[in-house]
């Protein structure tokens, strides 16, 4: 996270992610952290966002006129209390809590400044049953530039989201390591990433990557055999398929998800595979077989057959889904 000045929020609280300050106006109970470090807020925004944590609150008792005063210095000048409130002992470290409190009253949020604090947030949030607060967090980690899950975190938030139970992140960022080219422990150990998972977790990382490419291949010979034409139209290709498709047409699609599996299909390599089929057929001397036909498809018909290619890969791969206990199956 980063450092900010102590400040007065819209909403009168005195927030400093420096101090991990959180002062709440007319605060009516403490919040202290496993760290000890005290958070005074109002018992409702709690209620409000988790069932678990209002239980909490409500059931804490309000200290006797006779107990001491437990002093809660605010560490910004001038403002100091000495007010009596109950105190609730929360399992957290005083970072992610006080992160978590920034999503739950109206103040600007703060993530945390890495991925284990990020994915610890996340699973505190869903323990405590803070469905709002918990879409808040993923919405805000969506707006992040660069994305929060990309190819370079994509196995480091994979382990952290199974070693959390979180499985929305945890199928995202196994479809995020659908382009590394295998899951071999060479392959891993070189990309310095086999000491990011226990083993384990890596083998239903594997189980995840042989499924979507049992499904991809399914689903790509149905659409070789059965869409494909409809899509192109007739042709007067040169060399045409049983199902009447050019057959550079078909190689192309039977490629697709062989090693690595892309996460989208790359528009650039079928107009490769074009030009080169093209190509190779003008070579050949005149009366040859030139593949006019080809040579001359119309835009429109090319953007039709790969919107609908497009949806297929994706599709596919999104069938797999979480199985139960948290692990890609």
């Amino acid at each position: 996270m980063s450092t900010v000045t102590p400040a007065i929020s819209p909403s009168g609280s005195v927030i400093s992610l420096e101090n991990l300050l959180f002062d709440y106006p007319e605060a009516d109970i403490i919040l202290r952290s496993r760290d000890s470090y005290e958070f005074r807020v109002l018992k409702l925004y709690i209620v409000h966002s988790s069932p678990v944590l209002g239980e909490k609150v409500l059931i804490s008792p309000n200290p006797p006129p006779s107990t001491p005063a437990i002093p809660v210095d605010s560490q910004v000048e001038g403002l100091t209390s000495v007010d009596a409130l109950p105190v609730v002992e929360l399992p957290l470290n005083g970072a992610i809590l006080f992160s978590l409190l920034s999503y739950i009253f109206p103040v600007p949020p703060v993530l945390p400044s890495n991925e284990e604090q990020t994915m610890e947030l996340l699973s505190v949030a869903q323990k405590y049953k803070m469905g709002v607060v918990l879409t808040h967090i993923r919405n805000h980690i969506t707006q992040q530039d660069p994305p929060f899950i990309r190819e370079e975190t994509a196995f480091l938030i994979y382990s952290l989201a199974q070693k959390y139970g979180l499985r929305h992140e945890a199928l995202k960022a196994a479809r995020s390591t659908l382009s590394f080219s295998t899951l071999t422990i060479k392959d891993l150990y070189r990309n310095d990433k086999l000491s990011m998972m226990p083993g384990d977790v890596l083998h239903e990382l594997w189980k995840y990557h042989q499924r979507v490419r049992s499904n991809l291949t399914s689903d790509l010979e149905e659409f070789r055999t059965s869409n494909a034409h409809a899509e192109l139209g007739d042709s007067s290709c040169v060399s045409l398929t049983d199902a009447s498709i050019p057959s550079w047409v078909d190689r192309y699609i039977a490629s697709i998800g062989t090693t690595p599996v892309p996460a989208f299909v790359d528009l650039t390599e079928f107009h490769m595979e074009l030009a080169k089929h093209v190509q190779q057929w003008n070579r050949l001397p005149t009366g040859g077989g030139r593949c006019t036909s080809c040579g001359n498809m119309p835009g429109g018909t090319i953007r039709r057959f790969w919107e609908a290619l497009s949806a297929v890969v994706h599709g596919s791969i999104t069938k797999v889904r979480l199985a139960e206990g948290g692990c890609v199956g």
